[in-house]
């Protein structure tokens, strides 16, 4: 969807200007695609640190799986909480998960600013 969006006139002019591919991609495609992929970055990053159903489902009985493969940062939340009846430490980790959650999505945001205010990556 958010190739969708560039303009062809991008490419056309990147063509009698003499572009090659490689160079056509790098100088229009990326930058263009730059909002888009900040979006699927962060939103990916996110669901990826909160998934529970799907591990929770597919490793019982063992939660977590052989030598923890599947353990995620909500799984030990809820095996912290519920299981081991530790309320308060899973509400801590809670909060560092909100602390990672929010300075990465700070991070990228404060990185594609100061991107577009310098005029991108040339």
């Amino acid at each position: 969807a958010g190739h969708q969006a560039i303009s062809k006139e991008l490419y056309e002019a990147a063509e009698i200007d003499g572009a090659n591919t490689w160079q056509i991609f790098r100088r229009i495609t990326v930058p263009q695609l730059r909002n888009t992929t900040f979006y699927v970055v962060i939103t990916t990053s996110i669901l990826a640190l909160q998934l529970f159903d799907i591990v929770w489902i597919l490793a019982r009985p063992i939660a977590g799986g052989p030598n923890f493969a599947t353990q995620t940062p909500v799984l030990t939340l809820y095996q912290e909480a519920f299981t081991n009846n530790r309320q308060g430490y899973a509400s801590a980790l809670a909060w560092v998960l909100f602390v990672i959650i929010f300075s990465f999505t700070l991070f990228q945001f404060r990185r594609q600013r100061s991107e577009v205010s310098a005029g991108g990556v040339s």
